[in-house]
């Protein structure tokens, strides 16, 4: 929920995959996020690994789009069309889509399951990606997944605090502390969220790669 400077709230817009998920099943994992400035919108999935594997492709910078459920029709190996279901599809800023199926480890070894996997992705024309990638819990750096579950967390807005922080931060040269960048705009804690807003918007960028926390270092984005 969004509260608009007209003191009015807005729900965020429904989910627009190409295939219903059905929530609230017992027997996995399922759930949904809402991404995006100011309400948002509503994005499902059916594993913990689809939770995080969009939220570290909605906290890239050189990612310009993510969808979910992408419908692709596809010939089995007797002929008949089937339809398939891409768990998402990352559009770059450079072009290039890439379909994700996204699967559990164990699955994923499975002969059966990447034999179709490979048969299917040897039909994707370009105008349904360029490529597909494979992406279980095994690729996904904890690192990253800390540092996107943390930027995620703070996509609402603090103006007073974020204008704050955004003030110290034009005045900073080179790489600076993030406690030292909170206690110079005054803000404390909130002050720690202005950052890590600074650092989603990718106005800010860390010097290493390392977990977002106080003591770390960070700098003005070139670009």
């Amino acid at each position: 929920m969004h509260m608009t400077p007209n003191d009015t709230f807005r729900l965020p817009l429904p989910p627009i995959a190409g295939r219903r998920i059905k929530m609230g099943v017992q027997k996995h994992f399922t759930g949904s996020i809402v991404f995006g400035d100011d309400e948002g919108r509503v994005m499902q999935f059916e594993s913990h690994t689809e939770k995080q594997t969009a939220l570290v492709m909605l906290a890239r910078r050189d990612v310009m789009d993510l969808e979910n459920q992408i419908p692709f029709v596809w010939t089995d190996w007797m002929g008949e069309l089937r339809s398939y279901s891409f768990d998402f599809r990352v559009s770059y800023r450079d072009g290039t889509r890439i379909a994700l199926v996204v699967k559990n480890s164990r699955k994923a070894a499975e002969a059966d399951f990447l034999a179709e996997t490979r048969f299917i992705a040897r039909q994707v024309t370009p105008d349904v990606a360029d490529r597909v990638s494979l992406v279980t819990e095994r690729h996904l750096d904890p690192i990253e997944v800390h540092n996107a579950e943390l930027i995620h967390s703070v996509r609402q807005a603090d103006p007073e605090t974020d204008a704050a922080v955004r003030r110290v931060v034009a005045g900073t040269v080179g790489a600076v502390k993030i406690a030292d960048i909170v206690s110079a705009a005054g803000c404390s804690g909130r002050g720690f969220l202005a950052v890590v807003r600074m650092i989603r918007k990718h106005e800010l960028a860390l010097v290493l790669h390392e977990r977002i926390e106080p003591e770390v270092f960070v700098r003005r984005s070139l670009v």
